[in-house]
């Protein structure tokens, strides 16, 4: 199997995440445990908990010294960067995970409705999709 490493960038030490981060964190922390429950190798670190670890890649300080922190989250796949500057789908991390292709097109159905449903969100707000929206979201209760 595959090995994986994230690099993450620090975590929400305010307390206060922006909801969008919170869900991506959420997704993907489900996603090691699916990943690792296969025997896929994946190992997280946090910029803030894992200096060492930041410090110990080559992969890792190049990215770090060309591009600063928004190359965080670095995604390395067996010594390959793979991703940097967001989180990659479940679907990416199934591919890079080997996992078999019917466990890929669980991941790909979950993928597209996902989009579905942040494309509806896009352009209708938190409203229903009534036609009696007028896109204030107080009119559509």
């Amino acid at each position: 199997m595959k090995r994986i490493e994230i690099y993450e960038p620090g975590g929400c030490a305010s307390g206060a995440c922006d909801p969008m981060i919170e869900a991506d964190l959420l997704r993907i922390e489900h996603m090691v445990a699916d990943l690792r429950g296969q025997g896929v190798s994946v190992s997280r670190y946090n910029v803030m908990d894992d200096g060492p670890a930041f410090l110990a890649s080559d992969l890792v300080k190049k990215a770090l010294v060309e591009k600063g922190t928004d190359c965080l989250p670095l995604v390395i796949v067996d010594g390959k960067v793979e991703s940097e500057g967001e989180y990659p789908t479940d679907l990416e991390l199934a591919k890079w995970g080997g996992l078999p292709w019917s466990d890929l097109e669980i991941y790909a159905a979950r993928e597209r409705r996902d989009t579905a449903i942040a494309m509806d969100l896009a352009q209708h707000g938190d409203c229903d999709a009534d036609d009696d929206c007028d896109g204030d979201c107080d009119s559509c209760s």
